[in-house]
């Protein structure tokens, strides 16, 4: 159905007036993405049509090749879950949006092109202050950092551990546990302190110099670092050691046997590990931090809507060590 022309860019075979531009996963490409031009598609039940203005990348967005069969079945198609544009269309049972509407969230068609189908239940009006980069700079780390919180039971006066401060979901974490009423001790590498620190924790650790205080114990511990990857420290003991009677440990990642428990039945074991759930109403939720101003989206950098800057994209992931969103410009207008 495509032709790859120079390495970069896959052209329709077919031609057609009602074509988009789109940054597709490709294996025939250098960097594994390539420029398309794809069909414009439109809205089935429950579903709204986007022109998507901005969009951002995830670190599962890169992982997702290297997925078996999974790796197969999203070849030729948009990459990206996170997005911010503008309703052009809406299916006929949609009643909570309308055509006009600037909103954001999540779409699982892809968000990286010019439009992008998504369902009505998993996007929402986008905060009125922000630009269409920043709100694209929320969705997935804000609604994991909030569903997180909500699984360690955190609330007015409950003491929180953010292992992770700096990255995207501990910053959105930390922020997010301080408009829930806590009271936040997190920790991070020596440059980002300052960071973590204005993002509002109430102390911050530097963990190339110090260790974590033991006590006072703490109500909930949400681990955004410990993963399968040798490079990354373990925290999970300190479910054992820092947490306070009735306390949570909750996680975004961990180990093989974390997976697991996750997908066995709950009558044979418990988890800890947090999935997101792409909700309008988490989303509704967040937006009102955001207009109160307890909430502020963390942009790294603006790359440019191609295949280069996709894999530029990828590559500063890849290093680990980005303390923003990574935001994509799709289009300037609406449409």
């Amino acid at each position: 159905r495509y032709r790859l022309l120079s390495g970069r860019v896959l052209l329709p075979v077919f031609g057609s007036a009602d074509f988009m531009r789109a940054i597709v996963y490709s294996r025939k490409a250098a960097g594994g993405v390539a420029e398309a031009n794809l069909p414009k598609p439109s809205p089935t039940a429950g579903q709204v049509l986007v022109r998507v203005r901005a969009a951002a990348v995830n670190p599962v967005d890169f992982k997702l090749p290297g997925i078996p069969v999974v790796g197969g079945q999203i070849q030729g198609k948009p990459i990206g879950l996170d997005l911010a544009g503008v309703v052009t269309a809406v299916a006929d049972d949609v009643t909570s949006l309308k055509v006009g509407d600037e909103v954001y969230g999540n779409s699982s068609k892809g968000t990286l092109a010019e439009f992008t189908c998504a369902e009505a239940s998993k996007v929402a009006k986008k905060p009125a202050k922000l630009s269409f980069e920043e709100a694209a700079a929320l969705p997935t780390v804000a609604l994991t950092s909030l569903q997180s919180l909500c699984k360690g039971n955190v609330r007015q006066g409950s003491r929180v551990l953010i292992l992770g401060g700096s990255g995207g979901c501990g910053a959105m974490g930390v922020q997010i546990a301080k408009a829930m009423g806590a009271f936040v001790v997190a920790n991070c590498c020596t440059r980002n302190v300052d960071k973590v620190t204005q993002h509002g924790a109430d102390v911050v650790i530097d963990y190339t110099t110090e260790a974590i205080p033991l006590d006072p114990k703490y109500d909930c511990i949400y681990d955004t670092v410990t993963s399968p990857d040798s490079k990354d420290m373990n925290y999970q003991p300190l479910a054992k050691t820092a947490l306070a009677d009735n306390g949570q440990y909750v996680c975004i990642n961990g180990f093989l046997t974390t997976w697991l428990r996750h997908f066995m039945p709950r009558w044979l074991c418990s988890s800890n590990l947090v999935l997101t759930n792409h909700s309008a109403v988490d989303l509704q939720r967040i937006a009102g931090w955001v207009d109160e101003g307890l909430v502020r989206p963390q942009v790294q950098e603006i790359l440019p809507f191609s295949a280069e800057g996709v894999a530029q994209g990828f590559d500063i992931l890849k290093g680990r060590r980005a303390t923003g969103k990574l935001v994509f410009t799709v289009s300037q207008s609406s449409e």
